[in-house]
């Protein structure tokens, strides 16, 4: 296949994406909100929440008092053995005096249900990076595709000027070879440039919750044109992995409480009003009484032994208050360590990129004057390869660093906001 026919065929696949200019490009505030709508596993991660607030809820019921309706029928022979009668009372039951126990079972669930909140933050917030990173890749690949295509037209325009100088007598043959191998290898490079483009572009769409191969284009994101804003210092404590070790941290506390409430005593009031009334012959030994009344029941209960049951249990809570105490250190460790990192990734990219830049336009400025100066014969066909090859390699590095900074600032995000 000519070299000729092969670009025509690039262009015609190119023109698939001609359609998307009637789209409204996407920016990256819409796609964070798209994906926040409709992406598959961020409602995963809010069953837990959900689940953990009705534990709470659970739990807070358990303070009392619990209201409840009691009844029985009772019947038999002869009447010496069996009364009968029957009973229908309103029952009232308040816990007086558990130790601490309830009050702790609600203090774990409401740190359980603290921990919960945070992991769905951090699934809210791993999804904004996973799309501003996806969002960025394809921007990049983007920005290769255009800069390969912008090298295949100057190629074509220099083979054009070979073959004018050939056709005019001069020796140029070996020259031309070398035009079109260099041309066989950007053509190339630009199909495997628009195969990582689709691929980026199924990812993303994906995490929008849209049809995998859905068209999508990108609105062109600020390219860094100032130094990073400072940030502010300790941000990185408000990271939902933190926050998840902290409520860690009250949960286990709570657990010691609730180890050590077993050990007091326990205290219960129990309230019942109603009627009992009795029907044939009765007289046996279960008919405790008849007519209407209320009836009042305070019931005491203090553990003493249970042959080292409480003691594990004790030792239990209070080893997982050690391991959760750890657990927050490491947490709070792993994110200053990433912030700081992020932060100063981003200020170290953003000098990289205004450098690439400058490298870029000059390597530009060396291709056009090759080429310039071997249209005047005072340039060899390989200074002008060369030339350009360094051009589209300042290029892409352009696009590459571009890259990295939009994922540091997408680091940073994610671990120094709240």
């Amino acid at each position: 296949m000519q070299p000729r026919h092969l670009v025509a065929l690039l262009l015609l696949g190119a023109a698939r994406y001609a359609p998307l200019g009637a789209q409204a490009p996407l920016t990256l505030e819409d796609a964070l909100r798209e994906a926040h709508a409709a992406n598959a596993q961020l409602p995963l991660a809010a069953f837990e929440t959900r689940i953990a607030s009705a534990a709470l809820q659970e739990a807070r019921g358990a303070l009392g008092p619990r209201f409840s309706l009691d009844g029985d029928l009772h019947g038999g022979s002869p009447a010496a053995y069996a009364a009968n009668d029957g009973r229908l009372q309103l029952l009232v039951e308040q816990p007086i005096y558990d130790g601490g126990a309830l009050r702790a079972g609600v203090a774990m669930q409401r740190a359980l249900a603290g921990a919960s909140q945070a992991r769905y933050r951090q699934a809210e917030k791993d999804l904004d990076f996973a799309v501003r990173v996806g969002f960025a890749q394809l921007l990049e690949l983007d920005s290769v595709v255009a800069v390969r295509r912008e090298g295949i037209a100057r190629l074509q325009s220099y083979r054009a000027a070979i073959e004018a100088r050939r056709a005019a007598g001069e020796g140029v043959s070996g020259d031309l070879l070398r035009a079109q191998v260099q041309l066989g290898q950007a053509e190339a490079d630009l199909v495997d440039a628009s195969r990582q483009s689709d691929l980026a572009r199924l990812g993303l769409n994906d995490l929008l919750g849209r049809d995998p191969n859905a068209p999508l284009t990108l609105a062109e994101g600020a390219v860094p044109s100032a130094p990073p804003p400072d940030t502010v210092a300790g941000s990185w404590s408000g990271a939902p992995e933190v926050r998840q070790a902290e409520a860690q941290v009250a949960a286990a506390r709570s657990g010691t409480a609730l180890a050590a409430a077993e050990r007091r005593p326990q205290l219960d009031l129990a309230v019942n009003a109603g009627t009992q009334s009795s029907f044939g012959t009765s007289g046996g030994a279960f008919n405790n009484g008849q007519g209407q009344g209320v009836e009042f029941l305070l019931s005491f209960s203090w553990p003493l032994l249970d042959a080292g049951g409480y003691r594990g249990r004790r030792d239990q809570a209070r080893l997982r208050l050690a391991e959760a105490q750890a657990g927050e250190v490491a947490a709070r460790r792993q994110a200053r360590l990433a912030w700081a990192a992020a932060r100063a990734e981003l200020a170290a990219r953003y000098g990289e990129v205004e450098t690439r830049r400058r490298t870029a336009a000059t390597a530009l400025d060396s291709y056009l004057s090759s080429q310039s100066l071997y249209r005047g014969g005072a340039a060899t066909a390989l200074e002008v390869l060369d030339a350009y090859g360094t051009w589209i390699a300042a290029s892409e590095a352009v696009a590459g660093a571009v890259l990295s900074y939009r994922v540091a600032a997408a680091q940073l995000e994610r671990w120094g906001a709240p």
